[in-house]
């Protein structure tokens, strides 16, 4: 019997133009072991108060299945965290861990 090989969801966002155009983004996790995700663009809600918290990467592809704006960053190329819009975050499988 063939055993199939587990497929993990990740997200990731190619910076299309500007200096950092071609830059591979993922998702940012802070200091605190958290990813962050807003229902709207995070610059709108300098609080926090619309965003969500969520420690795994599928609980965070769920987030932006629902229409939140996930915070991803590139830190081996200098790049920060910028709020990316769900409909051009990208969605793909990697191989996951046994």
């Amino acid at each position: 019997m063939e055993e199939k090989e587990e497929m993990d969801e990740k997200l990731r966002y190619i910076v299309k133009r500007g200096k950092n155009a071609g830059i591979v983004l993922t998702p940012h996790l802070y200091e605190d072991g958290y990813f962050r995700a807003y229902k709207t663009n995070s610059r709108n809600d300098p609080t926090g108060k619309e965003g969500k918290r969520v420690t795994k990467e599928p609980d965070l592809i769920s987030l932006v299945r629902s229409g939140y704006h996930v915070r991803m960053s590139n830190p081996t190329k200098g790049h920060p965290p910028s709020t990316v819009k769900p409909e051009i975050v990208i969605e793909y499988k990697v191989p996951g861990n046994p």
